[in-house]
């Protein structure tokens, strides 16, 4: 074998004299010729036992079985049904509006809209009546809130700024106190190492001078057992051509049920759209009978105030009607000319005003009702917000009485949102030191249970190979031989895992 083939052995003889390049071959080729270690002393140097087997849970499998396309089916064909019982859910309630009678019928509901915030109700003010007082109100509003905000974000950002450098204080107070904690757990640990290799060396040397008779002895107060046993599941798999074709049909399946659903979802729409479109010609039905029953009425069988009052009554029951079915300009006209009137211009001014209400978008609330019933939407305004009376002196400066309402109730709004900052600010820092004071107990608690760990990890490294040693030496290995093998051990305590870190 050409020794001289490698890269850094030309470097380095091109700067070597020819004598240096020949001691340097010679030395190679000795330690090449004589570096043939015999295999039994890699035994010992190594702690190689003749026979280990290897752990039961290495063979142990813990696997799934493979779901596939199931929870992928599963998923959207579950949504499509969902999607078509919302739908069916729509086609019976829009039956159903048609089949009930309309005395029984749910009647329309006004949607209140609270405005709470005052901000919001200032711009409303403004946008429903601008004038220089609410244009002034509302920029004044606008100032005050920015002030407070500012005023708001300076307050909690200086409460965090002195949480923070309170919290790092504590946290370095309790780095100082755990540099203690840590060192009696290091130390404990090294103790433990040193206890372990003078135990050792001990056992090891009384071992080494004992006889044969007494070596049997100690091994069998050492013996260990090797129950390994190789645990292989020897599951079959299923052929891959049969579960290539329970993924189409389970494809299959799940695309007709896709299908099948969607068109479900879209025949309750269908269902939906047609029973609603019954359901405004039942009441456009309502409606002409209402009308027609108004021309059967007699002023003189009936009475004027009577009289006035049906008609008036009737009326009303017809506007809100034609406001439900969002009724044309057609329509209304119609039924405008099935009803009785005392002159034409009564009659154009009923359709004048209902065309109106069914285009307008807002209704008037009711004081104790909170609107008509109509489906509109109607706005009140419901603040509790200390800004309110700054508004309230800004529309009216001249009542000394909101300026005074505004400045006691602010002040007081001030001082307590002020004093619940603080309070929250000690009580944080307060749970801080308590939570460290906590950490400080626990580690300290924990250094037993640590040292522990770490003594029985160490044994459950060392006793496997004190058990070897002594396998060896009933085997009749000589001193010499063990002696190896023991000062191996005794070096594994010192410099074997579990390892000790500063």
């Amino acid at each position: 074998m050409n020794i001289n083939q490698d890269l850094e052995s030309r470097r380095i003889k091109r700067n070597l004299t020819k004598t240096q390049v020949k001691v340097a071959d010679s030395v190679r080729e000795g330690v090449l010729v004589n570096s043939n270690i015999p295999l039994s002393e890699s035994y010992n140097s190594l702690l190689i036992a003749d026979t280990v087997e290897l752990p039961e849970k290495l063979y142990e499998k813990n696997t799934r079985k493979e779901k596939g396309l199931l929870p992928i089916a599963g998923a959207t064909v579950g949504f499509m049904g969902f999607l078509a019982g919302v739908t069916g859910l729509v086609s019976k309630s829009a039956k159903d509006a048609v089949d009930v009678d309309l005395a029984k019928k749910l009647t329309s509901i006004t949607r209140n809209v609270c405005v709470n915030k005052e901000i919001d109700q200032a711009i409303y003010r403004l946008v429903a009546n601008p004038n220089k007082k609410t244009a002034m109100a509302a920029a004044g509003l606008a100032v005050f809130s920015s002030m407070a905000f500012m005023g708001k974000t300076f307050c909690e950002g200086f409460r965090d700024v002195w949480v923070k450098k309170k919290e790092a204080d504590i946290h370095k107070n309790l780095q100082e106190n755990l540099i203690a904690v840590e060192t009696q757990s290091f130390s404990g640990k090294m103790q433990i190492i040193r206890n372990m290799l003078s135990e050792k060396a001990k056992e090891f040397n009384g071992a080494l001078i004992t006889d044969k008779s007494s070596s049997k002895e100690s091994f069998s107060s050492h013996s260990i057992s090797f129950t390994g046993k190789k645990q292989k599941n020897q599951e079959n798999d299923k052929n891959s051509f049969l579960k290539s074709a329970g993924y189409m049909a389970l494809g299959a399946v799940s695309t007709a049920a896709i299908i099948a659903l969607g068109y479900l979802s879209m025949h309750n729409l269908r269902n939906s759209n047609q029973s609603m479109k019954r359901g405004i010609e039942k009441v456009k039905n309502a409606i002409t009978e209402i009308a027609k029953k108004t021309n059967n009425r007699s002023i003189d069988e009936m009475g004027k105030e009577n009289y006035d009052m049906a008609n008036k009554i009737d009326r009303e029951k017809i506007s809100n009607l034609f406001v439900d079915i969002t009724a044309d300009t057609d329509f209304v006209n119609s039924t405008a000319q099935k009803m009785k009137w005392a002159n034409d211009e009564e009659k154009q001014q009923f359709i004048k005003d209902n065309l109106f209400n069914i285009r307008k978008s807002t209704e008037k609330a009711n004081s104790a009702l909170g609107g008509s019933g109509q489906d509109r939407n109607t706005f009140y305004s419901h603040v509790s917000d200390y800004k309110a009376f700054f508004y309230n002196h800004l529309i009216d400066s001249e009542n000394k009485q909101f300026k005074t309402l505004f400045y006691g109730i602010t002040g007081a709004t001030a001082t307590a949102y002020l004093g619940e900052l603080s309070i929250n600010a000690v009580k944080d820092v307060q749970v801080k030191k308590y939570n460290a004071q906590t950490e400080l107990n626990l580690q300290k608690q924990l250094v037993a249970t640590e040292l522990r760990n770490f003594k029985s990890k160490k044994d459950s490294s060392i006793n496997p190979l004190c058990d070897e040693f002594y396998r060896q030496k009933n085997n009749g290995k000589s001193n010499e031989e063990l002696k190896i093998v023991a000062d191996n051990i005794l070096n594994e305590i010192k410099n074997g895992a579990p390892y000790v870190y500063s």
